[in-house]
């Protein structure tokens, strides 16, 4: 196994790793199994080799990121909501999509606790446009649990983005961030 390093600007898909990686814990839940931590790092690498946009399993069957969803269902039901979106012919179906909305936002929460470790004050940017993506990325959560609850598509629930930009560009200025990921080489066929 060795390291590898990249330059990049911090996406959603790369706080969902990290929150995948290091998952909120929550007071008033049972803390993560070993099993657990195991299905979230399968979802983490799934997130790495796809991005943001990790295709939903055909026929519905199941991969690590919908093991992953199933795992937080089973200890909160309603945390990582099922996702539906407008889509096929004339956006008249229904298609599920993988949502990272809970990872990033856990994600966001380490980055938050690391920044809060080295002492930096609230008054920092950085500090200040992870607090802000923390906030949007409840706000989205709670809309997609309603949608999810009232049977409806999230066609029109506000977008990460914009702060997830923001956030990157407060990081980029106040030093560099360092994501160190493990991977394996193939082996020689």
């Amino acid at each position: 196994m060795s390291v590898g390093f990249a330059s990049f600007r911090l996406g959603i898909a790369e706080l969902a790793i990290l929150g995948l990686v290091a998952p909120t814990q929550c007071d008033d839940l049972p803390e993560w199994s070993v099993e657990d931590m195991a299905v979230f790092r399968q979802a983490a690498d799934l997130v790495l080799r796809n991005g943001e946009n990790v295709p939903w399993p055909f026929r519905n069957g199941l991969d690590a990121l919908t093991e992953a969803r199933q795992v937080v269902e089973n200890m909160e039901s309603g945390w990582w909501p099922q996702v539906d979106v407008s889509g096929g012919l004339d956006d008249q179906g229904i298609i599920p999509v993988h949502d990272l909305t809970l990872p990033a936002l856990w994600g966001a929460e380490c980055l938050l606790a690391r920044m809060a470790h080295r002492n930096l004050l609230a008054s920092v940017p950085a500090v200040q446009a992870v607090e802000l993506f923390i906030d949007r990325a409840n706000d989205r959560l709670e809309a997609l649990q309603a949608c999810q609850r009232e049977g409806r598509v999230a066609d029109d629930v506000p977008s990460l983005e914009d702060a997830c930009e923001d956030l990157s560009d407060a990081l980029a200025e106040a030093g560099p961030v360092f994501m160190v990921w493990p991977y394996a080489k193939p082996e020689p066929a």
